[in-house]
């Protein structure tokens, strides 16, 4: 097996795994990436990869090939790979995208090796938290290689497939609630009549007390329950702030947003089937 790895589509996710590849002990090399976009400016921003004329081109060269389309533009890439022959035996398929399974790449590609991850966007920051599956064509070999891309980037798991629509809403869709989350901080923050240097000032205040607390509990053997205990003074500060948090609903909307968030990535599902 060799080493060439092709990317299809080089968006922010795909950009992210190529700085992981580069910046880390990674398998591949600088010149062993293929790139290819239908925006041929993204490509070009990229020196000393290899750019290719097409989807087809980008398979044919490559060893690995990472989709890094949008789901919607899936059918069009994997069917022309499918028209062009391109002989794919040996050659590992990595898909990012959001309720593509590896069910839907095997139509087009019968007995493919595909990898399935699910990704979140603080990878583009090397934070991010990544759950991986492979069919049974895969080798342990080439699992490795690709698990590694992720790995490198913060945290990768591996999960079974018929979970990867429910870890959406953990992994790949939670960042979006912590961001509202400070964002509402913030703006409790400001409404009250504190005033700093600046905005970012504010934000970085905000942000680090949120990974300050994300660390102290990871760190602890303690429960999420004792945790907010020891920061809970009966009748103090804290306790009127959970009152209000509690009677709004506060957990039980995040499971609600969960949830639906969950029944949006099975719906992407079976409209790919």
């Amino acid at each position: 097996m060799g080493n060439k790895i092709a990317f299809i589509g080089v968006g922010n996710m795909a950009g992210a795994i190529i700085k992981g590849i580069l910046e880390s002990e990674s398998a591949f090399k600088k010149e062993d990436i293929i790139l290819y976009d239908k925006l041929q400016e993204k490509v070009q921003a990229y020196d000393g990869m290899t750019a290719a004329r097409s989807a087809f081109e980008a398979v044919k060269e490559a060893d690995y090939v990472v989709f890094a389309v949008k789901p919607q533009n899936f059918s069009e890439v994997l069917g022309e790979i499918k028209d062009s022959g391109v002989d794919y035996a040996g050659k590992t398929f990595i898909t990012i995208a959001a309720g593509i399974k590896c069910a839907f790449i095997e139509q087009y590609l019968p007995n493919a090796a595909i990898v399935r991850a699910m990704p979140n966007t603080p990878m583009l920051v090397s934070s991010g938290v990544c759950s991986v599956c492979k069919n049974d064509f895969v080798s342990e070999e080439c699992f490795k290689t690709a698990f590694s891309l992720f790995s490198s980037l913060g945290v990768a798991f591996e999960l079974c497939e018929d979970k990867m629509n429910e870890i959406v809403s953990l992994t790949s869709s939670s960042p979006a609630y912590i961001f509202l989350f400070i964002k509402a901080l913030m703006d409790g923050a400001s409404e009250q009549g504190l005033v700093f240097e600046s905005e970012r000032e504010l934000r970085r205040i905000a942000c680090e007390t949120v990974i300050g607390s994300a660390r102290l509990m990871l760190q602890s053997e303690k429960t999420p329950d004792m945790l907010i205990r020891d920061v809970t003074s009966p009748g103090g500060t804290t306790a009127k702030a959970m009152e209000v948090l509690y009677g709004n609903g506060f957990e039980k909307t995040v499971k609600d947003a969960m949830i639906a968030c969950t029944k949006r990535a099975v719906e992407l599902s079976e409209i790919k089937d």
